[in-house]
């Protein structure tokens, strides 16, 4: 028993016992202190060092991450440069991937159609096969495919088309790709072979029969010359003679236009103003024909609501004698002064398209200089309307059917084409077509 501040304190069997489990469960806590305390420290080193990888981990994903976007910058580097069109799809449809050139080549702006459903923003064309909707659903690609494709301006596009799956490290398709080239210009290019062959052959034709046809004219003219010599200046044979070297002047004259009809005219193309082109060629025939010009006038006007500069890539002196050649065709034409108008314009490619896209072929970056001369002569009869382009056709008695045959010829040369009709008044009226670039300025609203 003890005393404490004069109170005496008696201990029990019970209070013993207490004493005994306080002193048990502070052991047990001071264990569980202990073990809380070791599984802290570890813990923070367990910590320390998963924190540790994850910065490692953090650093190799953001220099993975930085060469990711090297490497994605650099596709859509090469997606954004290359002339080919490009469209990428995911499995369900939707367009994934656009460059600009598929944007330019379809008419289409990017930002309508990345997201989209393929089958709803691009045209299927001809044969529908080959797209990457298609390959997407079928599994099975296409290489170099011809497809004609009819854009919403009327356009009808001709390209060649490439598809093939796109596949995930698993080798399971996710998508697909589709790549396809534009064929106009090497339409353009065989067409322009089918032509210089042509003329090739009609050449070596021409260059024969000028070799057979002129040296016996030479002998005639010789001898006609040799007659009218030794005759007396009142010998009414005379006219005769006269009448046989005139003769085989004209067939020396045919000859030789023949031979340049059939000649390859290089064209060597200059940027040129062309409103000021044809204005200057009007004033260089009238002091060059100021003989046959007597009273006829020629009169250059740009058509259309807002009339504009006009710039084209042509070749100065092949078109000089087109037009020479249609201003000579006018005034002959008539029995009186005649006066000749020239009308130009600068057609908007949906338009161009409409009116001459089965007689120009364009590329998707191209539309039509239309240029219309036209006069108040007695016109073209309907009989001789489909004709006037051929060679050797003429309705002139001293003419030899080439004029005409030579501006068609320089039409083609440039790519273009030249249409002969008459006007609502009865004169004649010829159209020239000639392809031009089109200003950037002008291309947005055709997209």
């Amino acid at each position: 028993m003890k005393e404490r501040q004069g109170t005496t304190v008696q201990s029990t069997p019970e209070s013993a016992e207490e004493i005994s489990r306080f002193a048990d469960s502070y052991a047990s806590f001071n264990r569980i202190i202990n073990n809380l305390q070791r599984q802290y420290i570890a813990l923070e080193e367990e910590f320390g060092e998963q924190n540790r990888q994850l910065i490692e981990t953090n650093r190799k994903l953001v220099d993975m991450t930085g060469r990711n976007l090297k490497a994605t910058e650099f596709l859509n580097g090469i997606l954004t440069s290359i002339s080919a069109g490009v469209i990428a799809v995911d499995r369900q449809g939707h367009v994934t991937h656009f460059n600009p050139a598929a944007s330019l080549l379809l008419g289409i702006p990017a930002n309508r159609v990345v997201g989209s459903p393929y089958r709803d923003i691009i045209p299927p064309g001809r044969p529908v096969e080959a797209n990457a909707l298609r390959t997407v659903e079928s599994g099975h690609g296409c290489e170099s495919v011809e497809k004609s494709i009819d854009l919403p301006d009327g356009t009808k596009l001709l390209v060649s088309v490439s598809t093939a799956l796109i596949r995930d490290d698993h080798g399971e398709p996710v998508g697909a790709v589709e790549v396809f080239h534009d064929l106009s210009r090497i339409k353009k290019m065989e067409q322009e072979l089918v032509r210089l062959t042509t003329l090739a052959a009609l050449g070596e034709m021409a260059a024969t029969i000028a070799h057979e046809v002129r040296n016996p004219l030479s002998g005639i003219g010789g001898f006609a010359s040799l007659l009218k010599r030794d005759m007396a200046e009142d010998d009414p044979r005379q006219r005769l003679v006269d009448k046989i070297t005139r003769g085989v002047e004209s067939l020396n004259k045919t000859v030789t236009t023949l031979l340049n009809y059939t000649r390859f005219d290089e064209v060597n193309k200059e940027d040129v103003d062309f409103g000021e082109f044809l204005n200057r060629i009007a004033e260089q025939y009238g002091h060059d024909h100021a003989d046959i010009v007597d009273g006829s006038t020629i009169e250059i006007a740009a058509a259309g609501p807002r009339p504009r500069p006009v710039r084209v890539r042509v070749d100065p002196m092949l078109l000089r004698q087109l037009f020479y050649n249609l201003y000579t065709n006018a005034i002959e034409a008539a029995s009186r002064a005649v006066i000749i108008q020239v009308t130009y314009a600068q057609l908007p490619r949906q338009t161009a398209v409409q009116k001459y896209g089965d007689r120009v072929l364009l590329g998707v970056d191209e539309t039509v200089i239309e240029t219309v001369v036209s006069d108040n002569g007695p016109g073209i009869t309907p009989e001789h309307l489909e004709r006037v382009f051929s060679p050797f056709f003429t309705t002139k008695q001293d003419g030899n059917g080439l004029g005409l045959a030579v501006s068609w010829k320089v039409a083609k040369a440039h790519g273009g084409d030249i249409l002969a009709a008459n006007t609502a008044d009865g004169g004649a009226k010829f159209t020239l077509l000639i392809p031009a670039k089109i200003d950037p300025v002008d291309r947005e609203p055709n997209l």
